[in-house]
């Protein structure tokens, strides 16, 4: 098919530039009318190009979404673990000998994998403790303070919505991928029809043809 095995930035500007060649030239216009591709059907063209550019601008602006929303996740992440993981290894040493509480706040065993569990432990061990007074008080003996609790459980409440955003992300990224390649592969076959048929057309002008495989030189020779 023409001008596929160019890459897509590529693909595009040479498709763009042929159309603009045709619809430029009343000559081409002429010669090419009589076989079916007259100003209207040109314009169908165009419009499938148009939609696939506006395509392309939706896909870059996901990606670009997805991207920042990753680095925000990252980046939160590691300043929740890093506080959590102080207050965990202070709650274990406190609450060695007090298999109640090191089983209520999930002290032992390692962190979990998957971000969303990860998050639920970090939530578990804030909310209870802000909730047990007891247990809270006892560990601001060594600097775990209620209001680092609270700052913490909200800050893992962000996280979670910022990976879950993510999450969104991703499915939207899928989605106008598969969108935009569809949209490609219809302008794809109108581009073939029209030049297969521009050949027969021009069979006398095959020169006005090459120019046509080659839009980059806008001129047409006589």
């Amino acid at each position: 098919m023409h001008f596929t095995k160019l890459p897509f930035d590529a693909y595009i500007q040479s498709v763009d530039r042929m159309l603009t060649l045709v619809q430029e030239s009343q000559d081409l216009l002429k010669a090419l009318a009589r076989f079916g591709y007259n100003t209207s059907r040109l314009e169908e063209g165009r419009s499938v190009f148009v939609d696939l550019v506006n395509m392309q601008q939706k896909q870059e602006a996901v990606m670009q979404a997805k991207m920042d929303a990753h680095e925000t996740r990252k980046q939160l992440q590691v300043a929740v673990r890093k506080d959590y993981m102080k207050m965990l290894q202070i709650a274990r040493i406190v609450y060695d000998k007090d298999p109640v509480v090191s089983k209520a706040l999930q002290l032992e065993g390692a962190r979990a994998i998957t971000i969303d569990a990860w998050i639920d432990q970090v939530e578990l061990f804030c909310s209870r403790l802000i909730k047990e007074s007891r247990w809270q008080k006892v560990l601001q003996q060594y600097g775990v303070l209620v209001e680092d609790l609270e700052k913490l459980l909200a800050r893992a409440q962000s996280l979670r919505e910022v990976s879950l955003q993510c999450d969104q992300l991703k499915q939207d990224a899928k989605l106008q991928t598969a969108e935009k390649k569809k949209q490609l592969k219809v302008l794809q076959d109108w581009v073939s029809d029209f030049m297969k048929i521009a050949k027969i057309a021009l069979e006398d002008r095959p020169n006005w043809y090459a120019r046509l495989k080659n839009p980059e030189n806008a001129k047409i020779k006589q």
